[in-house]
């Protein structure tokens, strides 16, 4: 059943793709491709995988806002974490600054409560098959990097955005890591950071 309206819907977007201006084509392709996968099984490998990790995560307990304070790093790279010390904005999220807000990083506890919250979004960014936006100036990647899988969003300047460069990733299999940096591409974000300065996190993986 769920199959069939799948399929029901690659059918509609199909029609209305006729419509669709040619800068927005590309992208609606993109979606029905994705759906098309979806109905046919292709993706079945990464439904099972995230399925599996969720199933998981969902037997753990969160870490107390204590906690998430404690395993936030000091240090983001060669980067001093701001005078403004790290702070909890709700549902076990904590974030902070680095190198004069150079660099943003924000961590969920994806454990518990959270999963489905946390997890889905980052399935949907892995079965994404879209790979730019508003005529190139936005840029979506994702790759693998210290064996970790990494998505990634490039913005041009033009765009205004406060943020050029974001990255998102599961670390350990749990914690739900968004960084965002000013003037860098996500390439120099990454190299900017070192996951060992998450290590107190996979510390209180138990």
């Amino acid at each position: 059943m769920k199959k069939l309206l799948k399929l029901s819907l690659v059918i509609v977007l199909l029609v209305s793709c006729k419509d669709v201006p040619d800068s927005k084509e590309a992208n609606e392709s993109k979606i029905v491709e994705g759906l098309m996968n979806e109905v046919t099984g292709k993706n079945d490998d990464i439904n099972e995988r995230y399925d599996l990790l969720m199933k998981d995560l969902s037997t753990k307990t969160l870490l107390s806002n204590e906690q998430l304070l404690e395993a936030y790093p000091k240090k983001l790279g060669p980067l001093n974490l701001d005078s403004q010390e790290p702070r909890i904005t709700g549902d076990k999220t904590v974030v902070g600054s680095f190198g004069d807000g150079t660099i943003r990083m924000e961590i969920l506890d994806a454990a518990g409560e959270n999963v489905m919250g946390a997890i889905i979004p980052l399935k949907m960014l892995h079965l994404n098959k879209i790979t730019s936006e508003y005529n190139n100036t936005i840029r979506y990647s994702k790759k693998e990097r210290n064996g970790i899988l990494t998505f990634g969003t490039d913005r041009d300047k033009d765009t205004k955005s406060d943020y050029q460069a974001e990255l998102r990733f599961l670390y350990n299999n749990r914690f739900y890591v968004t960084l965002e940096g000013k003037g860098m591409n996500v390439d120099a974000l990454w190299n900017a950071v070192r996951v060992d300065d998450l290590k107190r996190f996979k510390e209180f993986n138990k």
